[in-house]
């Protein structure tokens, strides 16, 4: 059992700024949670304290009932996927898809046998077996999403964090590549927390949605029971409001054809 929880957790910089205040957010085992709210908001400060990458100035965040304030963010046993692709241009994609795994020392260290099985478990999952032996600059833009997304997987994490990983991509590719990062989580079970600012998105991947603004909680459902019954006039406000839109601009468009 793999469950994330934030316990009371909040972080100021120097400066005075409240980032997060007294976050309390538990992801269960196997879940996709999104975090989703404006810009500034602490959604992606929330996700970087939980892969070690910001210090938690006040609360503790565990996963699988271990504290993991002090660990870094190697020890925690999380993959992470970011905005930009961030792949080595010189490397192929086999190489990028490996490279975690081959500089693990210690315990952690795999045999050559059991990487090329996990590359190729990840390749077949991603649909990338054609292109192993090709560099990034010879891929699209989705398939350099899926070589990022494959390299968080290869490591078999216990929790997968993914802030904004679409983002880069075109409309089509979003809508394809949300298709196969839902499609990926029901068959690998992973618990994730997946970080953005689009609501449609977030409607359309989450099991529960996490809707933050000015740095605290607001409300924590699944999509459909923040949709119906907002807890305040920001939920209402942020979600409800901007996907009538869509719908009612959608209808329109239907019954103009």
């Amino acid at each position: 059992m793999v469950e994330v929880k934030f316990e009371n957790v909040t972080k100021k910089y120097d400066d005075g700024t409240v980032a997060v205040n007294k976050l309390n957010l538990t992801v269960h085992d196997g879940e996709f949670l999104v975090l989703v709210g404006p810009s500034g908001c602490g959604k992606s400060t929330s996700l970087r304290m939980l892969a070690g990458l910001e210090d938690v100035t006040e609360g503790q965040i565990t996963i699988d009932g271990n504290v993991v304030n002090d660990l870094a963010p190697g020890a925690r046993d999380v993959g992470m996927v970011f905005q930009g692709y961030a792949l080595y241009p010189h490397m192929t994609v086999s190489e990028n898809l490996s490279f975690g795994l081959r500089m693990a020392k210690g315990d952690d260290k795999l045999s050559k046998d059991e990487i090329q099985v996990r590359i190729d478990d990840a390749a077949s999952l991603l649909g990338l077996t054609e292109q192993l032996d090709k560099k990034p600059k010879e891929l699209s833009g989705g398939q350099r999403q899926r070589v990022a997304l494959g390299r968080a997987l290869v490591r078999r994490p216990k929790v997968l964090l993914m802030d904004e990983p679409l983002s880069n991509l075109d409309a089509d590719l979003r809508n394809q590549m949300r298709t196969e990062i839902r499609r990926l989580h029901d068959e690998l079970g992973t618990t994730t927390v997946y970080v953005t600012h689009d609501q449609i998105e977030a409607m359309t991947l989450a099991d529960r949605i996490a809707i933050m603004d000015g740095g605290e909680l607001q409300q924590h459902a699944p999509p459909l029971t923040a949709y119906n019954e907002p807890a305040n006039d920001f939920v209402k406000g942020f979600l409800c409001k901007h996907i009538d839109e869509i719908v009612e601009t959608a209808n329109n468009i239907f019954q103009q054809e």
